[in-house]
């Protein structure tokens, strides 16, 4: 047998080509040159803008690269110019580049181009290029725009990994590459990376066998084989926490749809407690530094030494807020600390306060923690569901760690048959295989996972999470929904020391006294009650505050320790609320004395007021505790909110019914031993103040008008009228003499005897008139209002003569003449 001429040439042609792409092999690329190589079928990267079940993050077909400057950024596609097939490039500084609509420039025409990787590599593709200048250095990201800009297109044809392709039209993409070349054109490999990587096979009983490296933020290593997964449209990406349960935490489960997953999106921002992982295409480079700028501003994290497990900023404090201090049950407390990775919790409190922690009446708190601050509520009961009563005691925090953890959401991956092949490479007994799931919430359709359940590990060489059956049907086990796989290396046991500090006092106010029948419009009216704190805890800042309406005027309130120790602060009075802030010792108690006067008539005819006092904030009243996180602010809905229900002994209302004042009537004045008549306006009774000038007899105390006799003796009387609500005005009756005595003779010698010309009951004539004349008719006194007070001052021994003009209750004038002998 022998060979023509022109198959010697095609033969030749034919090796010289598979020398060529053998060499190009050598060629380090990183892109889907890297995902086809370890045989399987060829994913072909999905460039989309449409949210589907497969693809609920979608992406142009972003990658990411880190470059330094003066480096080269090669980057090409198998859709440049086919349509709106284009790359574009993003710079960290801002700056955006673009590969255009070339045909020539960046496009990957064939499966040997892809395999040889950029010029000047033999057989290579002419890459788009850019040069990264000062200021450039950093992440860059490129995004591979496909043929039809991202819209949904029907599937391609599922191809061997290894075979030749054809480019389809669509937003599916058969090569990609970015290939990071020195100052020197040396290739640089371990710089790629994306977020998440969205793929396509082409049918549902084909496998994808693409090897990535996982890089974590605390600096572990992973090797993932896809082996085999099977799931036509798939997405894919590594972070923290798998798919994250009400609270935000990791849950450790699959989920049964993929209608709203709780999960961190990959392309957002990292934040302290959800980390997104880097896939890489090849080992990370050892050059990559800790940290890089990203476009948009801000940096992210890319190849950190391995993190050892630590717990810092352990504490406790109520959950009003209270720093190292709580309320006891119904209130709840927090427990903070600051963990620097996932892990799991177990929470001791020694109830008993006998220094064991493993007592019945002990309390054990467990669950999971995410890195970044966690807070563990605690409900203030014990071991036994008993409230804990106030005290100090003593908690330990107990945590185990799970560094490099990382899950592995896969989004509606029908099969995967073989399971998933992830190694540990680095760390603490590195090589490490063994991986973890959870798919006991998902609904069996089709070959479940065996076991469904695997929280103790499996190596993930024999079965790394394996589901579905071979086959082309559409529907399996992980059709439309969300399986996680798992691994983590856990810590040895991390504790913290924490005190604790429960407090509880009973406050308490007595009803507020007031006018037992009732307030009189314009009178003062008092209102009195006590502050009480029973215990057993002192109180500091407790609210208390006394409510009245704006018919309550000229409001003045006094307080007055009645036992302990009372201290007042912050009082003001604002907007018919008078409030001031109470520290209480146990048993401490004060009294309050509310003052204030209505000047006209309520509209409704009373004045309602309410005093209250509230607990500080993570202070327990057994009866007026709202448990909820907000601190207290309003002592009835304190009282009113379960679990003690409405109603309590903090919050005490007085309604007092306001009448007109009495009215005694007018004032009156009567000769002696005749009869007064009183007329009051208003109901009341009559009463006489007082026992002088003599006790006078009322002949119908409780009417409107009686008559009065008994005025037996000349002076004034008062007669008080008294209404229901105690109020009182007060009638004057004055009683004159019907007859008057001058005397005839003063000696105003100092003897304390006649020294003044004294005219008995002339005060009860105010505006009376005297003058004196001497016997030559010469005026040597007068006064208009005399008040018993001339004593003959600068005048000689002798016979003086007087006028008295005394003025009568009726306005009129009676004159009295006679002498006067002034003898020294």
């Amino acid at each position: 047998m022998f060979l023509s001429k022109g198959m010697a040439k095609s033969k030749l042609k034919i090796c010289l080509s598979l020398f060529a792409v053998l060499i190009a092999g050598k060629v380090q690329a990183e892109g889907s040159k890297e995902i086809s190589s370890n045989g399987g079928n060829r994913a072909f990267l999905v460039s989309a803008t449409t949210v589907t079940a497969s693809f609920l993050f979608p992406t142009l077909g972003t990658m990411k690269v880190y470059a330094k400057a003066g480096e080269t950024i090669n980057v090409g596609s198998s859709v440049q110019g086919n349509g709106l097939g284009t790359i574009n490039m993003r710079a960290p500084n801002g700056n955006t580049y673009t590969s255009g609509s070339s045909t020539t420039i960046g496009l990957i025409a064939n499966r040997a181009q892809e395999l040889a990787g950029p010029l000047p590599n033999a057989g290579g593709y002419t890459p788009y290029t850019r040069t990264v200048q000062a200021g450039e250095d950093g992440v860059w990201e490129v995004d591979f725009v496909a043929q039809n800009g991202g819209l949904p297109s029907e599937n391609p044809v599922p191809i061997a990994a290894n075979a030749s392709w054809t480019q389809y039209s669509g937003q599916y993409i058969a090569a990609f590459d970015i290939t990071v070349r020195s100052a020197a054109n040396a290739p640089i490999t371990g710089r790629v990376y994306t977020n998440i990587f969205s793929g396509i096979l082409g049918s549902f009983d084909t496998g994808f066998n693409g090897i990535f490296k996982i890089l974590t933020k605390d600096g572990y290593a992973y090797t993932l084989d896809n082996n085999g997964q099977a799931g036509n449209g798939f997405s894919f990406f590594v972070n923290n926490k798998g798919f994250r349960n009400a609270g935000g935490d990791a849950s450790y489960q699959s989920i049964n749809n993929l209608d709203k997953p709780n999960i961190q999106d990959p392309r957002a921002a990292d934040t302290q407690s959800d980390v997104t992982y880097k896939i890489f295409f090849n080992d990370p480079a050892a050059d990559l530094p800790a940290t890089a700028p990203v476009p948009g501003g801000g940096t992210t994290w890319l190849h950190n030494a391995i993190a050892q497990p630590a717990i810092t900023q352990s504490g406790f404090q109520g959950i009003e807020g209270t720093l190292n201090r709580a309320g006891t049950s119904p209130l709840q407390s927090v427990f903070t600390f600051t963990v620097n990775k996932n892990g799991g919790y177990t929470i001791l409190i020694d109830v008993d306060q006998n220094g064991s922690f493993a007592d019945p009446k002990d309390r054990k708190l467990t669950g999971t923690v995410s890195e970044g601050p966690n807070q563990v509520i605690w409900d203030g009961l014990d071991g036994q569901g008993a409230k804990v009563p106030a005290g100090n005691y003593n908690a330990t925090i107990n945590v185990v760690l799970f560094g490099g953890e990382v899950h592995f959401p896969f989004f509606d991956v029908e099969r995967n048959v073989n399971g998933i092949k992830l190694t540990r490479t680095n760390g603490n007994l590195a090589p490490d295989f063994t991986v973890y799931w959870d798919d006991s919430s998902i609904s069996t359709v089709g070959t479940p996972s065996s076991p469904v359940k695997n929280i103790t590990g499996l190596n993930s060489q024999i079965n790394g999470h394996k589901w579905g059956s071979p086959g082309a049907l559409p529907s399996d086990f992980g059709d439309e929904r969300g399986l996680d796989t798992w691994a983590y290396i856990a810590s040895t046991n991390l504790s913290a020391a924490v005190p604790i500090q429960l407090q509880e006092a009973d406050l308490q106010l007595s009803d507020i006294n007031a006018n037992s029948g009732g307030g009189c419009v314009g009178q003062l009216v008092n209102y009195v009650f006590t502050a009480r704190n029973n215990g057993p805890n002192a109180v500091s800042g407790s609210k208390l505050s006394f409510a009245f309406p704006a018919d309550l005027t000229n409001v003045q309130v006094t307080h007055t320790p009645t036992g302990g120790t009372v201290a007042f602060s912050a009082e003001t009075t604002n907007n018919g609320v008078y409030s001031v802030s109470l520290d209480l010792t146990s048993g401490a108690a004060a009294q309050f004395v509310v003052t204030g006067r209505v000047p006209k008539m309520p509209a409704s005819g009373s004045v309602t007021v309410t005093a209250g006092i509230m607990r500080p904030a993570d202070v327990t009243d057994p009866d007026a505790t709202n448990p909820d996180a907000a601190a207290p602010n309003d002592a009835q809905v304190e009282c009113d909110s379960a679990p003690s229900g409405t109603g309590c002994n903090n919050v005490k209302t007085n309604v007092l019914a306001f009448i007109m004042p009495p009215d005694a009537g007018n004032d009156q004045t009567v000769f002696i031993n005749e009869t007064a008549t009183l007329t009051a306006v208003g109901a009341g009774t009559w009463a006489q103040l007082g026992n002088a000038p003599a006790v006078a007899a009322i002949t119908t105390p409780t009417a409107l008008k009686t008559e009065v006799t008994g005025l037996s003796v000349v002076g004034k009387y008062a007669f008080l009228r008294t209404n229901t609500a105690g109020c009182t005005d007060t009638a004057f009756v004055t009683v004159l003499p019907k007859k008057i005595d001058i005397p005839t003779v003063i000696t105003p010698n100092g003897d304390g005897k006649n020294d003044t010309f004294t005219i008995p009951n002339i005060e009860l004539f105010p505006g009376s008139q005297l003058i004196i004349v001497n016997r030559w008719g010469n005026e040597v006194y007068r006064s208009d209002s005399y008040q018993n007070t001339w004593t003959g001052e600068g005048l000689s021994e002798g016979t003086y003569y007087y006028v008295l003009n005394r003025k009568e209750p009726n306005g009129g004038h009676t004159t009295f003449k006679g002498w006067l002998f002034l003898k020294r």
